[in-house]
């Protein structure tokens, strides 16, 4: 059987007991915050590096970031799967098997870190020469450094990965269980440890890239060891056993549970890194002032999607356990509220940006540059019409995520960000009149079509899950029933052979059955038969009471222990125990049979 804890031992019972406005508040707060940190730290190299080489330095760290997008989807959906899948054996109360998930997780993150190790060195030269020397006509001395920078600052991110993946996995893993708070730290910790370090390794020691680099991986590594060092100083037994264990061997069903939802997460951030690409050769072919303003859009971006994105951390644990435990109102109740939410704050983004274009984009560095300015600002306003639509899509993939249907999930950001907005933009840019203005205006409405694609979809499988999960119940319940007997209709009480023997008083045992009494005798040979019938049955219910550390009983009090019982206790296809009918029918040939009295057939 699952090992059962008290569920209000659990830190995660609050995911299944607290009100949902306060769950939300408690589980995506410090999620939100984190990620509104982690949006300027995405934003902090550039930031420097431009103030270091106006001209060069965002540009080159432009050029490199569809590699750090690929690293990152893979960190996040490997994590994602990871979380998911102990959120929804949490709910269930299989904590064996979400320690299994957990160890598993981790072993993968370790795994993926040593192959981008082993890429980065090999691969992030030739790649940066592709976009940068490849594909210009005539390489200026400027596109020359713009390379110089951007491989070097690229190999450095790429090979030492490791401490990116491992804390996002840890921070996940916990997230999952319902603590928000060390991820929170963790990523502030990194945030500003990467803030602190990148003017001095940029301008003060002048390594340019190179110092921004190395202050992105000292920053992750802070990250990472925050996680490690909560986890094994904690005193108070965490919900699951999280690092790897003695004897720790991957199963093939864990491994399987984690990558369905993990792979496509992945491909669906990797779409973001592909997405990227082509975009970047798209806008190549018109000026730099266009790539410059898309790298500039796509960091700035981060700070309408990150607090979403910390919104989806909170409540995708939220919705997988109540999934998980099949309580819908609940479920739906956090659904609805993470939309509204997501579309307030998207709102919100969407008029700063069209408010303050100008204001951004000087934080870059931009100068006097009134080719950048211009194009940026376009770039800005027009590209970030999509946060409206964007808010319902973003919830509907955390959704999917929670529930498992990870694949779903997926082809959501495949239709918004490669089967649409890459086919419209290019030709809108190159075949219609708009030209550059129609690739910005390709990203609302690509937003707008995926989501409006999706919305029955997402809807259709709200009900489908749960109908199934209605109907799992119900066999569970209708198992459990038929260990405790017969079942009969509502109204009639049960007989047996006991129940027709006369009392003291001349009277049934069983009040209300119209059936022949029986004599003395038969009534002492149905007791031992029934004794005899259910002595293995009680035998069994009070060592298994023993071992739970509760009072025995003869049959399991819940629907989780009577359906574990009625499956786990199969010997040879055969169930534990008999069937009702079979009792019956066995005492009731074992018992001589009294005459009817005169006149009782008539």
């Amino acid at each position: 059987m699952q090992d059962m804890r008290s569920e209000s031992s659990l830190q995660s019972a609050k995911l299944g007991n607290m009100p949902i406005g306060k769950l939300i508040f408690v589980m995506s707060g410090p999620a939100i915050l984190s990620m509104l940190v982690q949006a300027l730290y995405n934003i902090v190299d550039s930031i420097f590096i431009g103030a270091y080489d106006a001209k060069n330095g965002v540009l080159a760290l432009s050029y490199a970031l569809p590699m750090q997008l690929l690293v990152n989807a893979f960190a996040i959906g490997i994590a994602v799967g990871t979380g998911s899948l102990i959120s929804r054996l949490l709910g269930e109360g299989k904590n064996k098997e979400a320690s299994l998930a957990s160890q598993t997780g981790i072993m993968l993150a370790l795994i993926i870190s040593a192959v981008f190790a082993i890429a980065g060195y090999f691969v992030s030269e030739a790649f940066i020469r592709a976009y940068t020397l490849g594909n210009m006509a005539s390489a200026d001395a400027d596109m020359h450094i713009v390379y110089e920078m951007s491989y070097k600052y690229l190999s450095i991110c790429t090979c030492c990965c490791f401490g990116m993946m491992i804390e996002i996995m840890l921070n996940r893993i916990l997230q999952a269980m319902g603590n928000m708070i060390c991820p929170m730290a963790s990523q502030l910790a990194g945030a500003l440890t990467n803030i602190v370090l990148d003017p001095i390794f940029i301008s003060v020691i002048g390594l340019g890239a190179i110092g921004a680099a190395v202050a992105t991986v000292i920053g992750q590594i802070v990250a990472m060891c925050v996680p490690i060092v909560v986890i094994i100083a904690r005193k108070k037994k965490w919900d699951i056993d999280i690092f790897f264990k003695r004897g720790f061997k991957p199963q093939k069903r864990i491994l399987s549970d984690i990558l369905r939802v993990g792979l496509p997460t992945v491909v669906m951030n990797s779409i973001g890194s592909v997405m990227y690409m082509i975009a970047n050769l798209i806008l190549n072919s018109f000026s730099d002032a266009a790539v410059w303003s898309f790298g500039v859009y796509f960091k700035l971006q981060s700070f309408a999607f990150m607090p979403v994105f910390g919104l989806n951390q909170g409540c995708i644990p939220i919705m997988g356990y109540n999934y998980g435990a099949n309580n819908r109102a609940r479920f739906d109740k956090t659904f609805r509220s993470a939309m509204l939410i997501a579309l307030i704050y998207m709102f919100f983004a969407l008029c700063v940006f069209h408010a303050m274009p100008g204001l951004l984009l000087k934080l870059f560095s931009v100068g006097d540059n009134a080719l950048r300015i211009a194009v940026g600002t376009e770039a800005l306003r027009l590209c970030s019409i999509c946060f409206i639509p964007a808010a319902f899509g973003v919830i509907m993939i955390a959704m999917f995520n929670a529930v498992g249907h990870g694949v779903k999930a997926m082809l959501i950001s495949l239709l918004r960000q490669i089967g649409i907005l890459i086919p419209l933009g290019f030709v809108l840019a190159k075949y219609s009149p708009l030209g550059l203005t129609g690739f910005w205006t390709a990203f609302p409405i690509a937003e707008a079509t995926s989501v409006l694609i999706f919305i029955p979809i997402c809807i259709s499988t709200i009900n489908k899950i749960f109908a199934k999960k209605a109907a799992q119940t119900s066999a569970s319940a209708s198992a459990a029933n038929a260990l405790d007997g017969d079942v009969v209709a509502e109204g009639e009480a049960p007989v047996s052979p006991a129940s027709n023997c006369a009392d003291e008083d001349g009277g049934f045992a069983e009040s209300g059955q119209v059936a022949p009494v029986l004599s003395p005798e038969t009534c002492e040979e149905a007791s031992s038969a029934n004794a005899q019938e259910f002595a293995p049955a009680i035998d069994f219910a009070a060592a298994t009471a023993e071992d739970e550390g509760s009072s025995p009983a003869l049959f399991p009090s819940s629907e989780v222990n009577a359906e574990e019982v009625f499956e786990d206790e199969q010997v040879n296809g055969l169930a534990f125990f008999p069937s009702s009918d079979a009792l019956e029918e066995e005492k009731l040939a074992d018992i001589p049979q009294t005459p009817a009295p005169d006149g009782a057939n008539g």
